[in-house]
Parts: C-alpha cells; structure tokens; sequence
C-alpha cells in the first residue's frame, strides 16, 4: 500500500526512532541497579532493535520479525537486560507492520510476534499467563496499525470520490455553457440574421423604385449596406459562439407557422408558394421546431446566395413522419465559402456558412434524413425528413 510519505521520509522517521529507541535501551541496560550477567549482549540486542526502525522503513514484516525473535535470542544468550526496550520495540513495529503492510499478512507476522515471545519466556521458566499477555498486547498493536490504515485508506477514497464529483460538476458546467452557446448560436444564425437579411432585401426593393430621389436612393444604399454588414459580423459571432457540441435544444417556432414565414420571405420579393400534403398532427416539440429553423434557413440561403426568382417549400405529413422540401430556381449554390463546386457546404468560421451545418445538427437529433444540393433541372433543393415513433402517430 502506498503512504503519503516518500521512501526517504520513512527511512529518515525510521532513523530517528532508532536512536531514541538505542538511548532508552542503553538506559535500560546500565541503569538497572541490579545489573546484568553480560552487558555487552544485552547493549548488542539493544541496538539490533534499534537498527529494526530503519529496517521497517523498507521491510516492515521483516523488521516485526527481528523484533520477535530477539526474545528467544534474549533468553538463550543471557541478555536479558532489555526486557522492557524489547517489548517497546515488538510492539512499535506491530503498529507500523499492520499500517503499512498487507492486512493478512501483517495479521500472520503479528500471531506469530505474540506466540513466539510467549512460548520463549514459558521456555524459559514464566507462567502460561504470557500467552494472554502478548496476545492482548499484540492485538491491540495490531488492530490500532490495522484502524490507522483503514482510516487512512478511507480518506484517499473520499478524496478521490471529491475529486471525481469536482470534475464530474465540471464537465456539467462546461457542458451547460456550450449547450448555452450553441443555442446563442443558432438564435443568432437562424432568427437574428435571418431578419436583418430581409429588412437588408426590402430596402434593396425600395431603393430601385427610388432611383429617380438621389437622396433616398443613397440613404437606402447605406442602410442595404450595413445591413450586409451587420449580417457578416453577426456570422462572425457564430463562429466564435459555436461549439463542437451537440446541438440538443430546439429553438420555438412550429411548422404551423410557415405560412408567416413565407410572407416575410414575398417581402422581399422573391415569390414563394407553400404547400401542406398529407393530414396535419401533432408533432414532437423538439421535431415541429427543428423543422421550422431548416424551413427558414433555406430560404434565408435562397435570398442572400441562389439569385432565384421563385421558391417552393412543401411540407408532406407521412404515416411514418413528417418532410420538408425547399426549392429554388437559382444558381444551384447555396452558402459562399471554400469548396470544389456548387452546393458545398461552407465550413465554420468568419464568412464560412453554418445553416447546413445546422440543418445536419437538427436532422442527426431525430435520426433523420437531410438532402441538399444543386437539381440537374437548375436550381437548389434541400429536403428534410423526420421520422415520428408510434405514440406520435
């Protein structure tokens, strides 16, 4: 198990004990009044014990048992005299063995820690009450190393577990602000554009009636003009607003409305004729919305960049779903940007398009079906199909 503490930490605490641990043995040894039969044994086990903290510091298990077996030593060679630094020491590295090491193996080295010092002193002429001794005193050793570790172990789960819901709230916050974002997005592209493209249509219709009012014919340029401007800033916006995310929020409109819409469009002078096929039903929000923004989106293409005369837009309502269709009988381009030929979707970024990126976003929401590009007859077409579940039908 790893520990907060680096090897060097451990090895440095380890060296610290140990010279605590050889001074109290030393006092231990010669200060007794009654003295020893060999000091010289007794001070050799006192520092092997001290020289077992260091040890613990890499090989806890293997330090435990030095300690342990220093009792049977104790007994055999007549050194004696560290009695109590022994039990000190077995019991200090109890603790640290079951902390630091594997639970059941710290619990086997802690059994045989308990039993071997017994049965050495009953060897050596004790009562079998050392077996109740060191087990009581070694199992409290072991059980406060094994607390210790399980509290410790604990916290880092907690930590953890905070850090996992900290990053978890933050992958939601930053999903939320690009959902936000997208839905800005496409607000901006798909209503705010889209008006001022009109209002930008409509003064260009005023201003060729007013050819023979210089002042107004002027006055009308700079309003078409910015208007071209306001509509290029605010794509500029959209590519810096539009995330790689998906797009799961719906703007308002319905499909109910499309005949308003359609009028905004004759405005503007472009003839546009709207049928409905099929019986209407209720549709889904999320399908009844998306299917009005593609409706507008390309009719909104068809007047900034297909120089068409007409347009149709037909809506078929399916047993199975629901389709859109807008036709055109322009130049068979829809967006302007980069591309190898008519009908190539613009890509994102300041003057690229986004509407058949949206559309697509829209469609891919409802598993459908979205088809745009130039007809052989001339002209554009964008076609459109969401496909409806059996409770809606």
């Amino acid at each position: 198990m790893g520990t907060p503490w680096s090897r060097r930490r451990w090895l440095l605490a380890g060296t610290a004990a140990g010279v605590l641990f050889a001074v109290l043995a030393l006092v231990e040894v010669y200060g007794d009044p009654r003295g020893t039969d060999d000091r010289l044994a007794a001070t050799g086990l006192g520092l092997v014990l001290a020289l077992c903290f260091p040890l613990a510091a890499r090989f806890p298990i293997v330090a435990m048992s030095v300690a342990m077996l220093s009792f049977p030593y104790a007994m055999l060679t007549g050194a004696e005299g560290v009695g109590g630094a022994q039990l000190i020491a077995e019991l200090v590295l109890v603790v640290h063995a079951a902390y630091r090491a594997e639970p059941r193996r710290s619990l086997v080295a802690s059994v045989c820690a308990a039993v071997v010092p017994a049965v050495a002193l009953v060897w050596g002429g004790e009562g079998p009450w050392e077996f109740v001794f060191f087990g009581a005193l070694v199992g409290a050793a072991w059980s406060l190393g094994a607390l210790l570790r399980r509290e410790q172990s604990r916290s880092r789960q907690l930590a953890a577990l905070a850090a996992e819901l900290a990053a978890e709230r933050e992958a939601r916050a930053r999903a939320a602000v690009a959902e936000e974002r997208a839905r800005i997005s496409r607000e901006l592209h798909d209503a705010v554009a889209h008006t001022v493209s009109v209002m930008t249509m409509q003064a260009g219709v005023v201003r060729r009636r007013l050819a023979d009012r210089p002042v107004e014919h002027d006055a009308l340029s700079q309003v078409e003009e910015l208007g071209r401007r306001s509509v290029t800033e605010l794509r500029q916006v959209v590519g810096l607003l539009r995330s790689h995310e998906a797009d799961r929020l719906a703007p308002p409109p319905s499909l109910r409305r499309v005949d308003d819409l359609v009028k905004e469009v004759r405005s503007a002078r472009l003839q546009v004729t709207s049928t409905v096929s099929g019986t209407p039903i209720p549709l889904p929000l999320g399908v009844d919305m998306s299917a009005y923004r593609i409706v507008q989106e390309a009719l909104t293409n068809v007047l900034r960049h297909a120089e068409a005369a007409v347009a149709t837009v037909t809506v078929e309502y399916e047993p199975a779903g629901v389709s859109v269709r807008v036709v055109d009988d322009g130049r068979g381009v829809t967006e302007p940007g980069p591309g190898p030929g008519p009908g190539t979707e613009a890509g994102p970024g300041p003057g690229g398009g986004h509407g058949l990126v949206g559309m697509r976003e829209r469609v891919g929401m409802f598993g459908g079906e979205l088809r745009a590009g130039p007809r052989a007859e001339g002209g554009f077409e964008v076609y459109a199909r969401f496909p409806l579940a059996e409770g809606t039908r």
